[in-house]
């Protein structure tokens, strides 16, 4: 009537396999890069339809947000210097729209 127990090294691999196991990204990373893509197709749209000067800080801003916060924590972790580029990459770009905004 007793259950046989596993040993100690089943239990271990087991863990060591959930380790291991591929990337899988929560959910913050797609839901931010909805957002800013949503923020991003929007400002481009209205700049489009109205008859005001387009205004390029907004959509440098979004797409460096995206680039940053959603596509480099989709990216798979094994790819460390693409990563760091894609993230670093959105920071300046998102910068970079700042200053055209407040500055420009």
């Amino acid at each position: 009537m007793q259950q046989p127990t596993e040993p100690r090294t089943g239990q271990m691999s087991r863990r060591s396999e959930r380790h291991h196991a591929p990337h899988q990204p929560g959910g913050a990373p797609v839901f931010s890069l909805v957002i800013f893509g949503l923020v991003l197709t929007a400002s481009l749209t209205i700049d489009g339809f109205s008859d005001a000067s387009p205004d390029p800080g907004i959509a440098l801003v979004a797409a460096g947000f995206m680039l940053c916060l959603g596509v480099a924590n989709l990216l798979d972790p094994a790819a460390r210097r693409l990563v760091a580029g894609v993230r670093i990459g959105g920071y300046v770009m998102a910068l970079l729209g700042f200053v055209v905004q407040f500055v420009g």
